[in-house]
């Protein structure tokens, strides 16, 4: 049976086909030596190659659709896991402006209860501390990128 053009193996310089198919090469010493070809092929991500979707498709009738509605419904699944990801890390930044906010507060509020009560050192020490450490977590905050 002649393969189409487009479909004809590469076979070894030599290379005899037999009635059964095989393919066999002579040796140095004139018999013939099969040669065994292996093709393998792979592939990536939720569809596969339309050539291999067309194969499931004569398996199973609709074996296809079933394979796109599964892609569809992975795809769908994936994107909401990522809107609740971004929804829970934009929770964290709000809620951790709002404590930042608060701590800032109470520190300043404590400095000038210090300072009312006569210990200017306490309230620069409590104020001073609390400044730095807020500007610097915001400042390094920004910088810091996520693994």
């Amino acid at each position: 049976m002649a393969r189409p053009q487009s479909q004809k193996s590469k076979q070894p310089k030599n290379a005899v086909s037999t009635a059964n198919g095989a393919v066999t090469t002579p040796n140095a010493n004139g018999s013939n030596k099969p040669v065994t070809q292996y093709q393998q092929s792979t592939f990536s991500g939720p569809m596969p190659p339309p050539s291999v979707l067309e194969g499931y498709e004569r398996l199973v009738q609709g074996a296809a659709e079933r394979i796109l509605i599964m892609a569809e419904s992975d795809a769908k699944h994936q994107q909401e896991i990522e809107f609740a990801a971004l929804r829970a890390m934009e929770s964290e930044v709000r809620r951790g402006q709002f404590f930042g906010f608060v701590i800032g507060l109470t520190a300043l509020g404590a400095s000038m209860l210090a300072l009312a009560m006569g210990s200017p050192a306490v309230a620069g020490v409590i104020g001073g501390t609390t400044v730095i450490g807020l500007v610097s977590v915001f400042i390094v905050g920004r910088f810091v990128k996520p693994d």
